[in-house]
């Protein structure tokens, strides 16, 4: 039975993410998107790690393998980030404070399971 790997090496995850769009590892979203992730206590992580990747553990070869994609949208900062699981693609609105990002993606990440966004 495969139970993946409990190596949460989240400073890898951060290192090895692509962005796209408007996005760099030095854009202001993306920056605040670290900082609030990594203040998360552990289950809020692997939660994201479930709402973005569909499983809350990391593949057998570590965080290295695991290639997230963060990507900017043409969506207002009064939506919530979107994850495509298939592709470990999340669409990140350009938030103008952390407040604004935590409460946002805090919302989608406590919600994301069945019906509960409507």
């Amino acid at each position: 039975m495969m139970v993946g790997n409990s190596n949460y090496n989240w400073e890898e995850l951060e290192e090895t993410a692509i962005y796209k769009g408007d996005y760099s590892a030095t854009h202001p979203t993306v920056k605040l998107f670290w900082e609030t992730f990594h203040e998360f206590p552990l289950e809020k992580k692997k939660k994201f790690l479930l709402f973005l990747t569909g499983s809350d553990r990391i593949p057998i070869y570590g965080m290295a393998s695991l290639q997230i994609v963060i990507q900017s949208t043409a969506s207002g900062e009064e939506y919530l980030p979107v994850a495509h699981t298939c592709y470990n693609l999340l669409d990140l609105p350009k938030y103008s404070s952390k407040e604004i990002l935590r409460a946002r993606l805090t919302q989608a990440l406590d919600n994301y399971e069945g019906f509960s966004l409507a």
